[in-house]
């Protein structure tokens, strides 16, 4: 992966609080990154900031430990891959988000940011898990509201059923049943799920 340090003078400097808003990029590629080659162990204050080309004080200042800058480069990626929801159709867009998905399981992230929700599921740091959730939630939100606006969707859909309906099987078909996930596959199970709740093609 390239890293981000080689990113345009010039378009840092045109933007109010750019140098704010460049290191926090630095930091999150600089966490992608290293996840992406050793997994959450690789990712300490020490290495973040050696690769982040910043001083570890710039990372403790902002966190007291590293769990919440992990976080936020995970949360970075997630609006980073989140389909733009421009089709007109929710079968559509949900098909979309969800190869948008596979493609981020797939990649040399996949098993670490598994090793992540593990952690955070054992406790390593209380309360983040939900606020990924929540995140998540608001980054899915625009899909859901447009599907209700053309009349889809009814307004009291529950959102989070539906999408762990379709999001579920990949995570299991992946990683505990280790079989491989294809687009005609996901293709299936989208419209089956749609299909359970009567969202029209």
């Amino acid at each position: 992966m390239n890293q981000v340090s080689t990113l345009d003078e010039p378009c840092r400097k045109s933007r109010p609080g750019g140098r704010t808003a460049d290191v926090t990029r630095r930091i999150n590629e600089a966490i992608l990154e290293l996840m992406a080659e050793g997994g959450i162990e690789h990712c300490s204050f020490q290495n973040v900031a050696a690769r982040a080309g910043i001083e570890r004080s710039t990372l403790y200042r902002r966190n007291p430990d590293r769990w919440p800058t992990i976080m936020g480069a995970i949360i970075h990626l997630a609006e980073r891959e989140t389909a733009k929801f421009e089709t007109g159709s929710f079968r559509t867009d949900l098909l979309g988000t969800l190869l948008n998905l596979l493609r981020v399981l797939n990649s040399p992230l996949g098993g670490p940011l598994m090793s992540v929700a593990a952690a955070l599921q054992s406790g390593a740091a209380p309360g983040l898990a939900e606020q990924f959730w929540e995140s998540r939630q608001q980054l899915l939100a625009p899909m859901f509201e447009a599907a209700i606006e053309r009349g889809e969707l009814p307004a009291d859909i529950d959102r989070d059923r539906l999408f762990a309906m379709v999001a579920g099987p990949i995570y299991f078909r992946r990683f505990i049943a280790s079989q491989p996930v294809t687009e005609e596959w996901i293709r299936g199970v989208a419209h089956q799920v749609c299909d359970s709740f009567g969202i029209p093609e």
